[in-house]
C-alpha cells in the first residue's frame, strides 16, 4: 500500500514537472543529470546533452569564483530546425542539499536587449548632439557628439539642468515660451545660442521632444542639436566677399547698387545724389613707392571718407582709387556744395603712411536723381562723367553733371572710335610749321599732326591728341606721326640739308623704356641723322617722372638727338631741373607773347629767359608770334629765333618744298 502511494506521488510529481513551461533537471553530486522534465528532454534532443553538460560546468565554475552568487546564470544560443536562433538562460539552484538546473527561453528578451544596444550605439556614433533629462529637467545622458561640440565631459553635466550651457543671449521669456510649447505640443525646435565649456558662444539648431508613459506623464526630455556657427561664419564670409571690398571693408559695387536701388525706390523728401571720387596723383604714389604703400594709402583714404560722411550716407569703393557715395540733401546744390567741399578739404590733409607723409587731392563728380538721371545706371554714369570733367578742369574740385558733359563725352567716344581706325589705316597726316632766324631765314620745321576723317571731317589736333592721351592711344598715335614726319621730312631735306625737324614727345613716350630704341630704329630706316631731330617735351611731360625723364634724355643725347623744352615758363620746376638736363633748346610759350605789348611783367619774364639761355648756351625760340609789333619788341629784347602765324602757318610737305625752292 505504501509503495502504491509512493508511485502515485512520483507520478504526480513527474506530471507536474512535465507541465512546467521551462526545462528542469536534477543533478547528483558529480554534476550528472538525473531526473528531467519534458521541456528539458526536448532541448537536449535538439542540441545534445553534451552541450548542456558543458554549460553546467561553466555554471559551477562561476559558483566557485563567486561564493556570494546564489544562482549563477549563463546564456546558450541554439540553432532551431527552422533556422531560427533560440536563446536559453540556464541557472543553478540549491534546495535541501539537492541541485537543480533550470533553463528558460529568453529569445524575445535578448532580441529586445540587442535592439536597445544597437540603438545606443547609433546614438553614440551620430554627429548630432543628444542630451536626455528626466522629468525634473536634470541631465541623465549625453552622447559623444554633445561632448565634442560643448567641450563638456558627460560626468561634468550629469545631474545639472541644461541651463549649464546657457549663453545669456536669450531672455527668460524665450525659455518660458519654449517649455510651454513642449508641454502643449510635445516638441519644440529653433535656433538657440549656448556657451561651450571654454566660454565661446555657438549657434545651434535644437529640437526638444517630451517622452510620455501610457498614463501621459513625462518620463524624459530628449534634446538633439547640431552646431552651425561654422556654417554661419562661412555664409557671412561669402556674404562679405560678395558685398564688401576686401581691402577697405567698404561696400563694393554690388552692394552699393542694391542700396542705391532701395534709395531710389522709396519716397524722397530730399534730393538723392551720387558723388563719384577719383584720387588725383594716386598712380604716381602707387608706382613709385610700391603697391603695398598704395594699398595702405587706400585704406587710410577710405577711413577718412567714412569719418567725414554721415551715418545715413552709403559709401563704396568702386575700384582702384575710385570711391562712390550716395547722399540725400535738403537743397541739392547748397547741400552738395557743403558736402563736397568738406571732403575735398579732408582729403587734402596729409596722410602718414609707414612714417612717410603723403599728400593727395581728389576730383569729384555729382549726379542728381530726377534732374539728370532717372535710374541708377544713369545716376552713376553721370557722376562719373562729371568727375572726369572735374579732372580736366584742374583737379581738387567737384563738378555737378550737366547735359553738356554728356555731349562732350559722346563726342570724345566718337573721336576715339574713329581715331583707332585712323591709326590702324595710317590716315594721320603731318604738316610743318617753319621756324625762322635772323632776316626771316627758315632754319627749322616743327612737325604738327593733322587728321581729316571721312565721317568727322577735319578734327582739331588739340581735340584728338587730348582724346588719345585720355584713352591710352597716344603712344600708337605718336609712332604714326613720327614715321610720317620723317618720311616727308626726308624729301624736304633734299632741298635744304641743314634744316632741322622738331617732333613732340608725349608723357607716356618719355616714360617708355623702349623709347630710345624705337626712335633710333625709325630714324635709321629713314636714313636721317639723329642730330637733325629735335625732340620737344613740355614741362608737365618732363615732371611726370623726372628720374626716368633724365635717363631717357641722356640716352637720346648719346645717340645724337637734340632735346627741346617746349612751353617754357608755364611750369613750376624748370629752373630747379635745368641743371640736370642736357637741353639744346627752350621754347618760350605763346602766352607770354600775346600780352607782350601790354604787360611789363611778361616782357620782364621773356627778358629773363633769353638772358638765362645765353648764359647756359641754350638756343631760344619764341612761339606764337602773330604781329609785327610783337616781333619788334622781341628783337629789342634780344630774341633771334621765332615761330608763329606772322611768318608761316603750318603747311603740307609739298608746299614746304615749294617754299624752299623759291
Amino acid at each position: 500500500m505504501a509503495s502504491l502511494k509512493l508511485k502515485k506521488h512520483h507520478s504526480q510529481h513527474v506530471q507536474l514537472w512535465n507541465k512546467l513551461p521551462f526545462a528542469i533537471a536534477e543533478l547528483d553530486s558529480h554534476k550528472a543529470i538525473h531526473h528531467t522534465n519534458a521541456a528539458f528532454r526536448q532541448i537536449s534532443t535538439l542540441h545534445g546533452v553534451a552541450s548542456i553538460q558543458q554549460k553546467i560546468e561553466q555554471l559551477f565554475n562561476q559558483l566557485e569564483q563567486n561564493t556570494h552568487q546564489h544562482h549563477p546564470t549563463i546564456l546558450q544560443q541554439i540553432q532551431a530546425e527552422d533556422a531560427a536562433l533560440l536563446c536559453l538562460e540556464w541557472q543553478l539552484h540549491h534546495a535541501n542539499s539537492r541541485i537543480f538546473l533550470t533553463g528558460r527561453d529568453v529569445t524575445q528578451q535578448q532580441v529586445g536587449r540587442n535592439g536597445l544596444s544597437v540603438a545606443e550605439k547609433i546614438i553614440e556614433c551620430t554627429p548630432i548632439g543628444v542630451m536626455i533629462t528626466g522629468p525634473d529637467k536634470r541631465i541623465q545622458y549625453t552622447n559623444t557628439a554633445f561632448e565634442q561640440v560643448t567641450g563638456y565631459d558627460s560626468h561634468e553635466v550629469l545631474g545639472h539642468p541644461p541651463s549649464i550651457l546657457s549663453s545669456g543671449k536669450q531672455s527668460p521669456d524665450f525659455y518660458r515660451e519654449m517649455y510651454q510649447t513642449i508641454e502643449t505640443e510635445g516638441t519644440w525646435q529653433g535656433e538657440i545660442w549656448n556657451n561651450k565649456r571654454n566660454g565661446d558662444a555657438y549657434l545651434e539648431w535644437l529640437s526638444i521632444s517630451a517622452l510620455r508613459d501610457s498614463w501621459g506623464e513625462v518620463t524624459h526630455y530628449i534634446g538633439m542639436f547640431s552646431e552651425f556657427t561654422a556654417q554661419e561664419r562661412v555664409k557671412e564670409k561669402l556674404r562679405t566677399l560678395a558685398y564688401y571690398d576686401d581691402l577697405t571693408s567698404l561696400a563694393n559695387r554690388t552692394l552699393f547698387n542694391e542700396r542705391l536701388q532701395h534709395l531710389v525706390s522709396i519716397n524722397h523728401k530730399k534730393k538723392l545724389c551720387v558723388v563719384f571720387i577719383d584720387i588725383d596723383g594716386f598712380k604716381r604714389i602707387n608706382d613709385t613707392l610700391s603697391h603695398q604703400i598704395g594699398d595702405l594709402l587706400l585704406v587710410a583714404i577710405a577711413d577718412r571718407i567714412r569719418a567725414t560722411c554721415r551715418e545715413a550716407d552709403t559709401i563704396a569703393r568702386w575700384g582702384g582709387d575710385e570711391f562712390i557715395i550716395a547722399i540725400e540733401v535738403s537743397d541739392s546744390h547748397i547741400g552738395i556744395d557743403t558736402f563736397c567741399k568738406k571732403h575735398l578739404k579732408s582729403l587734402k590733409q596729409p596722410f602718414l603712411i609707414n612714417g612717410r607723409e603723403l599728400s593727395i587731392t581728389a576730383s569729384m563728380g555729382v549726379s542728381i536723381y530726377g534732374d539728370d538721371a532717372h535710374n541708377i545706371a544713369e545716376l552713376i554714369r553721370n557722376a562719373d562723367i562729371a568727375m572726369f570733367q572735374s579732372k580736366k578742369r584742374g583737379k581738387n574740385r567737384f563738378e555737378i553733371f550737366s547735359p553738356a558733359h554728356h555731349e562732350h563725352l559722346m563726342e570724345n567716344m566718337e573721336i576715339e572710335n574713329r581715331l583707332r581706325v585712323a591709326i590702324k589705316e595710317n590716315q594721320i597726316d603731318v604738316h610743318f610749321q617753319p621756324q625762322v632766324c635772323k632776316e626771316s631765314i627758315i632754319c627749322g620745321l616743327e612737325a604738327l599732326a593733322r587728321w581729316h576723317d571721312p565721317i568727322l571731317g577735319q578734327v582739331s589736333p588739340q581735340k584728338f591728341i587730348e582724346v588719345a592721351e585720355e584713352t591710352g592711344l597716344i603712344n600708337d598715335l605718336s609712332q604714326v606721326i613720327y614715321h610720317t614726319a620723317l618720311k616727308k621730312f626726308k624729301t624736304i631735306k633734299v632741298m635744304s640739308p641743314a634744316l632741322g625737324l622738331s617732333v613732340n614727345l608725349s608723357a607716356s613716350q618719355l616714360q617708355d623704356v623702349n623709347l630710345v630704341t624705337s626712335l633710333k630704329q625709325v630714324t635709321d630706316i629713314r636714313g636721317i641723322d639723329p642730330a637733325s631731330i629735335k625732340l620737344e617735351i613740355t614741362e608737365d611731360v618732363l615732371m611726370s617722372d623726372i628720374d626716368q625723364s633724365i635717363r631717357n634724355i641722356a640716352l637720346l643725347k648719346e645717340m645724337g638727338f637734340q632735346v627741346s623744352l617746349d612751353d617754357f615758363g608755364t611750369g613750376y620746376s624748370s629752373l630747379s631741373y635745368l641743371k640736370d638736363l642736357d637741353i639744346d633748346e627752350i621754347k618760350i610759350d605763346r602766352s607770354f607773347v600775346q600780352s607782350l605789348t601790354s604787360s611789363k611783367r611778361n616782357k620782364a619774364i621773356i627778358e629773363a629767359i633769353v638772358a638765362m639761355s645765353k648764359v647756359l648756351d641754350i638756343d631760344c625760340v619764341v612761339e606764337g608770334v602773330e604781329t609785327a609789333e610783337q616781333l619788334n619788341r622781341l628783337v629789342q629784347i634780344g630774341c633771334t629765333s621765332f615761330q608763329g602765324y606772322y611768318f608761316y602757318k603750318p603747311k603740307p610737305s609739298n608746299q614746304i618744298v615749294e617754299l624752299l625752292t623759291h
